[in-house]
């Protein structure tokens, strides 16, 4: 809504910036649930900055973001004061994040502003949280100490902003009214990138993670190698932020080790930086970006197929001087200038120890124990300490086991947790190793779940990648598990370390051993088959929702879910499931041109092809329609075999939008100078939601047109 009254200023001024956190996952979750808390949020948005003397210029945020302008600093953190207390007490459900910057403006036009002081405003409120209000030190500088009543400032430290030049300090304003616990800003140390904030505290390896640092400032490509469980991932982070002042071109987490399935590392990578495919080989898009920054890090997390991911680090390496490499996994690489690091189990108290609690300091394992049972170490006392000793033995210092044996030691005592252990522990012994260990903790820690739990977690590892709530609710409840059983399990299973916080985002992750071990659980149960096509049914409706949203929504919006995504429409196809598979091919739509997965799409293609109308008539033509647009650069691809019979049957169930499909799949990407395919698809999708409007007249006329 535009609010101009009389001229904006220019000179002097504070931009307030608002937007709702998450909310594009909050719309396609609830879109009705949504509507009517933002339209009164944009109220008391309004009445804030117009009550202490702002403007709203025309419209230039997008999606739930407000732009506003104060002739003073004061007057804009007035108003984002008053305005956070009034969504704290009314809309607690919406988490709106602000931020205020100041200096002189430069306007696009008399309705709107463009420039570095609108940018920078821009950059802050995106290293922020919801209900938090961030200040520059330029807005901090200006209101000299002079604020509202009850309010006060933090200084949270110094960021870098992406792309812009030099470092800022940011402030927190606070108040008795709004929460002043913070996780940290998103900006990070580098000034780009996407490293995700530990959840957790990182504990011993100081000796490991100053080796590391030394590697990564002496090698491009650095490996760090060792068995799942062993603390690779968490060693790499830590490594990574410690870097991050270094690396001006960002620090980029590339997670690879939520899937088991070999894949592009490349396009790992472009989804990781968001960057939207520009043709079948994301690595068009992925060097581009990292030539223009220098001195960029990439961290490859869980590069489990070392031949495939060897060849694209050379690749990508090849191509950008500038660029590191920090990659995780159970082998090396094996390619040139690979520095392999091998990260050992956390040092274990011998057998002969006979200390007390303050000597178990001396063993990085012990420690990470007691860090992690801080709950329940107020109780342990010195004579705990052997039956620590000997837990932490029975684990191997693997720091998953031990983060296991730490999260059930709050409800179980320690001569329990040590004796089911070292039971375990024994029967495993042929496996030897840190492998053996730690499948004997993950066992044990299992076989004190509750059934209903166990199942839970059974079908769980269905997942391909970071899921949220609602998505393991629909996948976790069926016969004897209803709601509430199951979300009190994922609660319990959180807890237990069974699944892992991704940062502070909500959607948690089953680390891969645990994943393993309850995938081979669940084929011994009967949880497999119905888990799974739970999970296709809910992706299905995912890759609906994302075509349902049309062009406004970019195929970028879709990466927490793509693997999942792909994964119930690879198990679908082999399943025998056709109708969940006609969905997901139905909703990717004219979007498979930006999403990087060259060889998902020909098998997606060969598995068309050799179906047949008796699938569902209407399902397999519009498959058909969608294929047959994406394939409009290979005439040669059998699909196009299918398009007459397609036709026939849209035309026949009055399905309007596969024939605009099929009529701009007879001309070439390459023949269209004027538009790109992301270009038409918008346009298809566009004129098929415009009212009143003959969708078949308008495409064909404009395919004919080219």
């Amino acid at each position: 809504m535009t609010r101009v009254d009389g001229s904006l200023p220019t000179q002097g001024v504070t931009f307030l910036l608002t937007d709702i956190e998450g909310s594009t996952r909050a719309w396609q979750a609830a879109p009705e649930a949504m509507a009517a808390p933002v339209s009164r949020h944009y109220e008391i948005l309004d009445a804030a900055i117009a009550a202490h003397g702002g403007q709203r210029p025309e419209e230039q945020g997008e999606g739930d973001s407000i732009v506003a302008v104060f002739r003073s600093a004061a007057g804009a953190v007035a108003a984002a004061l008053a305005a956070q207390v009034a969504l704290a007490g009314e809309l607690p459900q919406l988490p709106v994040r602000m931020a205020l910057h100041s200096g002189d403006a430069t306007l696009r036009n008399e309705r709107n502003y463009v420039g570095l002081t609108l940018i920078r405003c821009a950059r802050i409120r995106s290293c922020g949280h919801g209900r938090q209000i961030l200040l520059s030190n330029d807005t901090a500088a200006e209101i000299d100490g002079v604020l509202p009543p009850g309010a006060g400032v933090i200084d949270l430290g110094v960021y870098g902003l992406r792309d812009l030049a030099g470092r800022e300090r940011i402030w927190q304003l606070t108040h008795p009214a709004l929460a002043i616990a913070f996780p940290p800003l998103k900006a990070g140390a580098s000034a780009t990138g996407n490293l995700p904030a530990p959840i957790s505290s990182f504990v011993g390896r100081h000796v490991e993670l100053a080796a590391l640092s030394h590697a990564l400032a002496e090698h491009r490509l650095v490996m760090l190698t060792g068995e799942a469980g062993v603390g690779k991932s968490r060693l790499a982070m830590a490594a990574a932020a410690a870097g991050a002042d270094s690396q001006p071109g960002g620090v980029w987490w590339v997670p690879l080790a939520g899937s088991d399935e070999a894949g592009s590392v490349m396009a790992a990578i472009a989804q990781a930086c968001g960057l939207g495919g520009t043709g079948d080989d994301p690595f068009d898009a992925v060097v581009p970006h990292f030539r223009r920054a220098a001195d960029g890090l990439v961290v490859i997390d869980g590069c489990e197929h070392a031949e495939t991911a060897g060849l694209d680090v050379q690749r990508l390496l090849a191509a950008c001087p500038a660029l590191h490499v920090l990659a995780t996994g159970r082998e090396p690489l094996r390619v040139a200038g690979e520095f392999v690091c091998a990260v050992t189990p956390l040092a274990t108290p011998p057998e002969t120890f006979d200390g007390g609690l303050p000597a178990l300091g001396e063993f990085e394992a012990a420690r990470l124990f007691l860090e992690r049972a801080a709950p329940a170490a107020g109780g342990f006392t010195d004579a705990d300490a052997i039956l620590i000793a000997g837990i932490c033995r029975h684990v191997g210092g693997n720091p998953l086991g031990l983060e296991l044996a730490a999260a059930r030691s709050a409800s179980t005592s320690l001569t329990e947790l040590a004796s089911g252990l070292g039971t375990l522990a024994a029967a495993t012994a042929p496996t030897g190793g840190v492998t053996g260990a730690l499948e004997s903790s993950i066992a044990w820690s299992y076989q004190l779940l509750t059934q209903a739990e166990q199942a839970v977690l059974r079908r769980l590892a269905v997942f391909a990648s970071g899921f949220g709530f609602d998505a393991a609710i629909a996948v976790a409840v069926a016969g004897a598990i209803d709601e509430p059983t199951a979300a009190a399990g994922i609660r319990t299973l959180i807890d237990q370390r069974f699944l892992s916080l991704i940062d502070d985002s909500g959607q948690v992750v089953l680390p891969p051993a645990i994943r393993r071990f309850a995938r081979r659980e669940s084929l011994r149960s009967d949880d497999a088959g119905g888990a799974g096509a739970r999970h296709g049914a809910w992706f299905a409706g995912v890759a609906e929702r994302f075509a349902g949203a049309g062009a406004s929504l970019p195929a970028s919006l879709l990466a927490p879910d793509e693997a999942d995504v792909l994964a119930a429409l690879d198990a679908s196809m082999h399943g025998n499931d056709p109708e969940v598979a006609y969905r997901i091919i139905v909703g990717l739509g004219a979007k498979w041109l930006q999403l990087d997965h060259a060889e998902m799409l020909a098998a997606t293609t060969e598995w068309v092809c050799g179906r047949s109308p008796s699938d569902g008539e209407q399902a397999w033509a519009a498959a058909v329609a969608r294929l047959c647009f994406v394939h409009a650069d290979r005439q040669s691809s059998p699909i196009h075999t299918y398009a007459e019979e397609a036709l026939a049957i849209a035309e026949t169930v009055h399905d309007d939008l596969s024939p605009q499909y099929l009529a701009l799949a007879r001309v070439p990407h390459a023949s269209r100078p004027s538009e790109s395919p992301a270009d038409l698809a918008a346009a298809i999708e566009l004129a098929a939601a415009a009212p009143g409007r003959s969708v078949g007249t308008v495409r064909l006329d404009m395919a004919a047109s080219t």
